[in-house]
């Protein structure tokens, strides 16, 4: 028989005989990536692409609950369409400053799209929210199957395991990292009589996560809540955002930059030639409007100005109202 890991949903195919006698009935569940990655940090690419897990959207029944899971960091609502009975829950409110508000957030998401049955902002690290939530998957998923979607890295993992612990004696821990495709399969796990299926995170081309090692994944991933950064802009110039992105402005504007915390942002000079090699894309934007850097960051400005991103060529960047 076939087993599956625990962690992520894969065929087992490495015992850690080695090691076996020293293991708990968990780690005895898992495969040798999740494995390495829950007690080394060793993470491991998959060959699987975003074809593979859309095979498994697809097979999603028509009449279950679908958790549609995505960061406020990049709120990203791509797939929403595909399924007719969606909650929606926004993560990493921890990451957010304080004072912006739950309902302001969610005004902006109604805006977006009309495609759900409600919408819950949480946080899983400080448990904001969850006993709301856990109610209304309660309300709305009673006799159904519950499918947890979203993009990798979205935080549809850590607020399943938040769950287990918070509603249920199950000690079972599903595999979670910062690093895309950690979870590769469907993973079952009963709550309260509540039957909820995690489903592996679906890969975005655009993702600055891409074209990023290990080490620089780390550092570009908050894990703290952001201390917004702003800058009023006079004249011309650029900022250089941690030797990965350079955006070189032409009017003067008042600017905030919502993004990881340890990274830099240095000031330079519009003929300084630092990443002019990389692809450039011009915006001229209207009032009040957000660039995004996918997975980076995003950048509110107030007025209305021509600026231009340098980037690795394949990073999705794009506009859209101010959400702060």
């Amino acid at each position: 028989m076939i087993k599956k890991c625990l962690g992520c949903g894969a065929s087992i195919q490495v015992e850690h005989e080695k090691n076996k006698e020293n293991m708990n009935n968990i780690e005895r569940s898992l495969c040798e990536r999740c494995f390495k990655l829950k007690n080394y940090g060793e993470y491991k690419n998959t060959n699987l692409t975003n074809e593979d897990y859309q095979k498994i959207l697809d097979k999603i029944p028509k009449d279950a609950l679908v958790i549609y899971v995505t960061s406020l960091l990049n709120i990203n609502l791509k797939y929403i369409n595909r399924f007719d009975n969606v909650i929606i829950v926004l993560t990493k409110k921890d990451l957010l400053p304080k004072s912006v508000k739950d309902y302001k957030l969610i005004n902006y998401v109604s805006k977006v799209t009309d495609k759900y049955l409600d919408i819950e902002i949480i946080s899983s690290i400080k448990n904001y929210n969850l006993d709301s939530l856990f109610s209304k998957l309660k309300k709305y998923g009673r006799g159904k199957e519950i499918y947890f979607v979203g993009m990798t890295n979205s935080g549809k993992s850590t607020l399943i395991n938040k769950l287990i612990k918070n509603y249920s004696n199950e000690k079972k821990e599903i595999t979670t990292s910062m690093y895309p495709s950690t979870t590769l399969g469907k993973i079952e796990v009963c709550i309260d009589n509540l039957k909820i299926i995690d489903t592996p995170g679906l890969l975005s081309s655009g993702s600055i996560l891409n074209t990023l090692n290990i080490q620089d994944i780390k550092r570009v991933t908050p894990t703290k809540e952001i201390k917004p950064r702003s800058y009023q802009l006079k004249n011309t110039g650029s900022l250089l955002i941690d030797d990965i992105i350079r955006l070189n402005y032409y009017n003067d504007n008042n600017i905030t930059i919502y993004l990881a915390n340890s990274l830099k942002i240095t000031r330079i000079s519009l003929g300084n030639q630092k990443l002019k090699d990389s692809k450039k894309t011009t915006f001229n934007l209207e009032k009040n409007k957000d660039i995004v850097i996918e997975d980076l960051c995003f950048i509110k400005f107030t007025n209305e100005c021509k600026i231009e991103i340098y980037a690795p060529s394949s990073v999705n960047i794009y506009v859209r109202d101010n959400l702060i």
